[in-house]
């Protein structure tokens, strides 16, 4: 049974929430003199939900009210009292961005209705190394999305906006904080975060989690080990050099979700499986960075960074094809990396006055992909309805081409302060080039050289509040650069238009930010022999609404809403898994030194899967409870999930396999942890 809010009532009760926000900061504010931001709670940290300056929005030190363009920030603390695990469970709250199904075996986010897949980053330098995996959280400190493109900042890509995820680093602090969790189907989780310093110079931590578990979908389980050390050394005054190792393996079963018939998804429990009981995937990864930071003075500091990331991965997938009559198709496929690397070197200088502040940086990124794949392989059809799962023939691995995509970056970015008034600008010259190397076949180039740039204007009206403009263009690969089509011989454009206000209140612990944005991409089409045939245009234009702090220093939340009007220009079609409406609510409150009570609500407005609005997907409301209990260095939480129960849809397969990929969320969940601070 589908539980629907109509669009009135929603509506109603977000302008209801924003006035009560408004009414409650005043009130509050009466008797709270000063909100401090972090609460001790006996052994244990909270400190709060609102980050005043994230990195993201500039790579430098702006403070978040200075910052041109939507920045949302999920903190540790929240992370913790949702019960996240892995990266989807962080942004299940942030206006604007969405989970799709990913195929049923990664990560895959839309950020204002475009795919996000390709532009995840870790401390600001492209992150590609657990690209076909979800990621943990289990070293990350908090998660930075910027709305919007921001190709002026990153280079290639961020149509729609990027994920920075921000490491963990050895500061120099002495604990070892271990927790352990179990929940619904099977659910393991065991972690270990220790830190110590090894001398006034040098300091060391490392994260380990291991997780395992089975699912609501019969014959879909998953296995993660993941180990991250981590070690910071301060050679002289003014010199940080951070030297950190991510090592992840991970074994899972993919669910391809279920098909469609007549516009709709197959009414069936979301249990049911069509794969092959031998599916599987594989992956191992390894990633390498380097962090040093030379503050010269008082006004210059230069930073490089240095990351290498390799991934070997093998999966076999049996894939739902065309519906007829009672029955669907099926084939089975293999694909891997054997291996696939990229390496990021990066280099930036900044230097700041009183009135300005000017970064210079470079950048170069290079991915290479040995693709293995084995062509798909026909089996008989299934029931669509009662669906008998059993092994399905292994098709094997064979070399099938090679990509290596180059790109090379210089950029500026330039912030003047005049009074209240600040300017900032950026530009950013990117060398790109593709080869590619089929099995049997000549290579394939594809090269250019693209300006991205970006401009905006951020009026202070008092000390807590900024209203702020924005234009932007940013240059997308079409397949993201990984593989070379003839037919998409021409690089993407996307240009941006956003205006927008900020605000503190409460003494700066509660963060309000609104933004209205239009989203512009043309994607042309060539002939074999590059010639321009085509374009397709794509409008995303919406509003988005956020809070997120505290209203005392007991009580924080995390709000945000987002309307998106996405559609191709010539036929006025939505995307796929692309929705209307977004609405998530959280907020925990700490009753005393021990207990802490929290919830949420999150509304996913209608979608479609595939090309022409051709399955509806409907909309979907669940609601989450979570209650933790803390007493000197031991602390029980519990988190509930779905606790109404709604059957629903969590998303499709990006593109027009979407239309019979289509998965069902996960019912009614919980888990409960404990955990020990030394």
């Amino acid at each position: 049974m589908n539980m629907r809010l109509t669009l009135s009532p929603l509506a109603l009760a977000i302008g209801g929430a924003l006035a009560a926000v408004a009414g409650v900061s005043t009130a509050v504010a009466e008797e709270q003199a000063t909100v401090d931001e972090t609460v001790q709670i006996i052994g244990h940290q909270y400190e709060g939900y609102a980050e005043h300056m994230p990195q993201s929005g500039t790579k430098t030190d702006v403070e978040w009210l200075d910052v041109p363009q939507a920045v949302s920030v999920v903190t540790k603390t929240e992370m913790e009292d949702r019960g996240a695990v892995r990266l989807v469970d962080a942004l299940d709250g942030v206006a604007g961005v969405n989970n799709t199904l990913g195929e049923g075996s990664r990560d895959q986010f839309v950020i204002r209705g475009f795919d996000a897949l390709n532009d995840m980053y870790r401390d600001g330098m492209r992150d590609d190394g657990t690209l076909q995996s979800y990621r943990s959280l289990a070293n990350i400190e908090r998660v930075e999305v910027v709305k919007g493109p921001a190709g002026a900042l990153y280079g290639r890509g961020s149509a729609g906006g990027i994920i920075n995820l921000v490491t963990k680093r050895a500061n120099g602090d002495n604990f070892t904080h271990v927790n352990g969790s179990v929940g619904s189907n099977n659910l393991f989780v065991g972690q270990v975060d220790s830190s110590m310093a090894l001398s006034d110079k040098v300091s060391g931590r490392i994260n380990v989690e291991s997780r395992q578990s089975d699912s609501y979908v019969d014959h879909v389980d998953s296995n993660d080990f993941f180990i991250a050390p981590t070690i910071r050394v301060l050679p002289a005054d003014g010199h940080t050099i951070d030297l950190d190792v991510e090592y992840a393996h991970q074994e899972l079963v993919p669910y391809r979700g279920v098909p469609s018939k007549n516009g709709k998804p197959v009414d069936v429990s979301e249990s049911t499986f069509y794969g092959g009981t031998n599916d599987y995937q594989e992956s191992d990864s390894i990633r390498v960075g380097v962090n040093y930071e030379w503050l010269l003075n008082s006004e210059w500091a230069w930073t490089n960074r240095a990351a290498y990331n390799h991934i070997e991965l093998e999966q076999k997938g049996t894939r739902q094809g065309t519906v007829t009559g009672s029955e669907v198709s099926q084939t089975v496929n293999n694909f891997g990396y054997d291996p696939r690397t990229t390496t990021t070197l990066q280099s930036e200088l900044v230097w700041e006055t009183d009135s300005n502040q000017m970064m210079i940086g470079a950048d170069y990124n290079q991915i290479n992909i040995d693709l293995m794949l084995a062509s798909d392989k026909t089996l008989p059809p299934k029931d669509i309805y009662n669906p008998v799962a059993g092994p399905t023939p292994d098709p094997g691995f064979k070399p099938f081409r090679d990509n290596t995509t180059t790109t090379t970056g210089v950029y500026i970015q330039d912030v003047y302060t005049f009074g209240d008034l600040s300017v900032i600008g950026n530009v950013r010259y990117d060398s790109m080039e593709l080869e590619q190397q089929k099995a049997g076949s000549a290579k394939e180039n594809l090269d250019d050289d693209k300006v991205s740039y970006r401009g905006g204007l951020v009026y202070r009206l008092n000390n807590d509040m900024s209203v702020y403009a924005s234009l932007a263009r940013s240059w997308q690969l079409p397949y993201s650069g990984i593989y070379i089509n003839p037919k998409l011989a021409e690089f993407f454009h996307t240009d941006l238009k956003e205006v927008g206000a900020k605000a503190y209140l409460l003494d700066n612990a509660l963060m309000l930010n609104a933004a209205v944005f239009q989203i512009d991409q043309e994607q042309p089409e060539t002939n074999i022999d590059g010639d321009v045939v085509n374009k397709i245009e794509a409008r995303h234009q919406g509003i988005e609404l956020e809070a997120r702090g505290q209203f005392t220093e007991q009580w924080d939340i995390s709000v945000g809403y987002s309307y998106l009007d996405a559609e191709n220009k010539e036929t006025g079609k939505k995307p796929n898994d692309v929705s209307d409406h977004l609405f998530s609510l959280w907020s925990t409150y700490q009753l005393d030194d021990n207990w802490r009570l929290g919830g949420g609500v999150k509304y996913v407005g209608d979608r479609y899967a595939g090309n022409d609005e051709a399955v509806a997907l409907g909309d979907y409301t669940t609601v989450d409870l979570m209650a933790a209990y803390t007493t000197g260095r031991h602390k029980v939480q519990a988190n509930a999930y779905n606790v109404l129960n709604e059957e629903y849809i969590l998303g499709a397969t990006n593109g027009t396999s979407g239309t019979n990929q289509i998965g069902y969320g996960a019912p009614a969940e919980f888990m409960l942890s404990y955990g020990y601070q030394f």
